[in-house]
């Protein structure tokens, strides 16, 4: 053996030694990223296990991650994009910075893995396929989009980037933000407030505890509509189906972002007799775009706009 050793040219030998070498127990390659240091960190009742050194986060499919960045301050090194290839311009104080990343960043994992993320936030409204195929790249973590759920969400990037990001004052500003205006509201607890996302001609109801649906009914405590609570998906409402339900206050977001058409259609659909007849119209307790309509709902980022919002309209 010693004598095949010899044969070999002396350069060859130091490169066997160092391939033998760059691999740790179990022939795993240092660089490998699965020989990473890692943490477990705890959210909603599920261990996750991420680098024991988080700094490169990326958002797939999670709107509601930009709204907690902008609090934290925590920005995304990579996340995906609209329709229109750009991010949204609610979030640019953040994005500057931010690789893009296609919609179906899922199906070329291998381009987002060559990035090097640390780990990905995605929404859990994510299919479980694609969650699959991102976490060839890095560990997944799925935000949840329950409304119950605003603090977690925004204590976990801080606790995943492992910064204190002043997390405890921002929950403390909303916790008391959101109680006063209960206060407030406390005579018009038995009034009908409903939002809806006017797409493709027609007016979306969430479930009760999606978008601004959780802070409205549970916070708040105001009257939850029959429409918003017999729904466990977004509903699309026709006209008709809206004078059915018969709010007292109509907020009304019109988001050319996700529908480009949705303001020209919206400005046609109110020269209809059957908009003009609704009561929450005739008593102009309609509402559009009280709140920036490309937000996500249900954050913390989201909720103080439009607690704002409610106080302004409601409450003068």
């Amino acid at each position: 053996m010693y004598k095949k050793l010899l044969a070999i040219p002396v350069t060859a030998v130091f490169l066997l030694l160092a391939a033998c070498g760059a691999n740790g127990p179990g022939g795993q390659a240092a660089g490998d990223p699965a020989a990473k240091p890692t943490r477990s960190i705890q959210y909603l009742g599920n261990t996750y296990k991420i680098p024991a050194r988080t700094k490169q986060i990326a958002f797939v499919e999670s709107r509601s991650s930009f709204e907690d960045a902008l609090l934290t301050g925590i920005p995304p090194f990579a996340a995906t994009v609209e329709k229109s290839g750009a991010f949204p311009q609610e979030y640019a104080a953040i994005t500057q910075n931010t690789q893009k990343l296609p919609a179906d960043i899922a199906d070329h994992v291998g381009d987002l893995a060559a990035l090097g993320p640390d780990t990905i936030l995605t929404s859990d409204k994510t299919s479980e396929e694609k969650r699959s195929k991102l976490e060839s790249a890095a560990s997944v973590i799925p935000i949840s989009s329950n409304g119950a759920h605003w603090e977690d969400n925004l204590r976990l990037l801080a606790e995943v980037r492992g910064k204190d990001a002043n997390v405890d004052a921002i929950v403390s500003k909303v916790r008391t933000n959101t109680e006063k205006t209960r206060d407030k509201l406390a005579p018009l607890k038995d009034k009908i407030v409903l939002t809806a996302w006017f797409h493709e001609g027609a007016f979306l109801v969430y479930p009760k505890n999606e978008r601004y649906n959780y802070l409205l009914y549970t916070d708040l405590g105001l009257a939850t509509p029959s429409v918003v609570e017999q729904a466990k998906e977004p509903v699309p409402l026709s006209l008709a189906e809206l004078a059915q339900a018969d709010p007292d206050y109509l907020f009304v977001m019109v988001d050319k972002s996700s529908d480009p058409d949705a303001a020209k259609s919206f400005e046609q659909l109110k020269q209809q007799p059957e908009w003009s007849n609704l009561r929450v119209v005739q008593s102009g307790q309609v509402y559009e775009n009280a709140v920036n309509p490309g937000l996500a709902g249900g954050t913390a980022y989201s909720n103080q706009s439009f607690l704002n919002a409610l106080s302004a309209r409601l409450l003068k």
